[in-house]
């Protein structure tokens, strides 16, 4: 169910042609605003519960749909397809809707960043390239390396890069268009192990069919293992935390401990026992997220 009082909107990015849905949900008398990265093929109707905890914290809150997922725009004649025009792309979205929506209807509250997965992939690299606008971030379960891709697969799929304009809107081998059983949504498979937040993803996508993404696309996974390799987290400057979930079989910890020992002002923490959708697992583990997350924003004085 849709918070009270939840606003969407679009807009166009006349520098990528993106036309972007975002969302939001304003408390009386924000302190400070929340802008929350969301995950691959993750939309808006996902984070409703966490814009419910955002608001009694007092933050504003406010999401955007990536390029060619949620309800943004999608591939011509293949919507379900999880293509990428570049991953630097996404961040002059992400740009443009903080200085032309964001900014504008928050005054001069502090900005705070909670990046989920690919979310916080792109929240890093957002924060290398513009490191004066957030106070802090937050990054659960950061995508900054694919689990369990060995050596020799990043070699054979650079093998493909002289076929990539032909290949580039394919899906990868083994993908194919949305289906619900890829996710069992009963809190046993790699998402949750929550019975009742596993069933979300699944649920919104059968009450809005738009919204189902299928699977990657050679193009997005080129550009995700060149982001990977490239991302300048040296450049980070503002206070971060990363946090890790220990059964996370989707994006790879070690590439996370790394980042932690390369970012000048981070925090690690590993939540014991929790899957990959650490904002939608079990209250023992989500609980520690938001604890952790409230110690970060009382740390860095994100409060007003």
């Amino acid at each position: 169910m849709r918070p009270d009082g939840w606003q969407t909107g679009y807009f166009l990015n006349p520098e990528t042609n993106h036309h972007i849905h975002y969302a939001y949900l304003m408390p009386e008398n924000p302190r400070s605003i929340v802008i929350a990265l969301q995950g691959l093929s993750e939309f808006t109707e996902k984070y409703h519960e966490f814009a419910r905890d955002m608001n009694a914290r007092g933050y504003g809150f406010w999401i955007m749909d990536w390029a060619y997922q949620g309800r943004s725009n999608r591939l011509e004649n293949a919507p379900q397809r999880r293509y990428s025009d570049g991953f630097e792309t996404d961040i002059s979205d992400l740009r443009y809707f903080i200085d032309h929506h964001v900014k504008q209807a928050s005054a001069n509250l502090p900005l705070m960043m909670f990046g989920h997965s690919l979310g916080g992939h792109m929240g890093l690299r957002f924060l290398s390239t513009y490191p004066d606008i957030f106070k802090c971030a937050f990054f659960s379960a950061p995508f900054l390396g694919i689990y369990g891709i060995s050596p020799l697969q990043k070699i054979l799929f650079s093998c493909l890069k002289p076929f990539m304009p032909f290949i580039e809107k394919s899906y990868v081998f083994g993908s194919q268009d949305f289906d619900e059983k890829n996710r069992k949504s009963d809190g046993t498979d790699k998402f949750s192990s929550d019975p009742i937040r596993d069933g979300i993803h699944n649920y919104w996508c059968g009450v809005e069919p738009a919204l189902k993404v299928g699977g990657l696309t050679f193009k997005w996974v080129n550009e995700a293992l060149k982001s990977c390799a490239h991302i300048n987290l040296v450049n980070i400057k503002i206070p971060v935390v990363l946090a890790m979930a220990e059964k996370d079989v989707i994006v790879d910890n070690p590439s996370i401990r790394c980042a932690a020992s390369l970012i000048p002002n981070a925090v690690l923490i590993e939540l014991k026992g929790a899957k990959h959708e650490i904002y939608l697992e079990k209250d023992e583990y989500r609980n520690a997220l938001l604890n952790a997350f409230d110690k970060c924003a009382e740390d860095n004085k994100i409060v007003t």
